[in-house]
């Protein structure tokens, strides 16, 4: 998540201001099943000069199928941002509307742009 996060602050649009939100607790079934000890992962959020917010709040750090998710809300909209690399290669960031889970395109900075402005 770390990685996500340094990536998001450096394309971060002129007027945006990032922080470190409270951190989430995540102790999934899995990592209870595989006595792996709870993890407090930071969130992240995201606003301007207009009051206008962004939040980036980790969902699970184990999903069959791909590495972790993290749950972005902006202006009511939610999106579902996943990380589909193979095991223990790079983070490969796609992200997709909600209602739209499986229509993804690559985390890049002309997506956040997109979404921010």
């Amino acid at each position: 998540m770390n990685g996500l996060y340094a990536v998001i602050e450096d394309w971060l649009p002129d007027g945006w201001e990032i922080r470190q939100g409270a951190p989430v607790v995540s102790h999934e079934p899995l990592m209870q099943k595989f006595a792996v000890t709870a993890k407090r992962i930071p969130t992240l959020e995201l606003s301007n000069r207009e009051g206008q917010c962004a939040q980036f709040k980790p969902r699970a750090l184990w999903i069959i199928g791909e590495n972790g998710r993290v749950d972005l809300k902006r202006d009511g909209h939610f999106y579902f941002i996943v990380d589909t690399a193979d095991n223990f290669a790079p983070p490969r960031w796609e992200v997709s509307r909600a209602e739209r889970r499986y229509d993804r395109e690559a985390v890049t900075g002309g997506w956040l742009r997109r979404i921010l402005l």
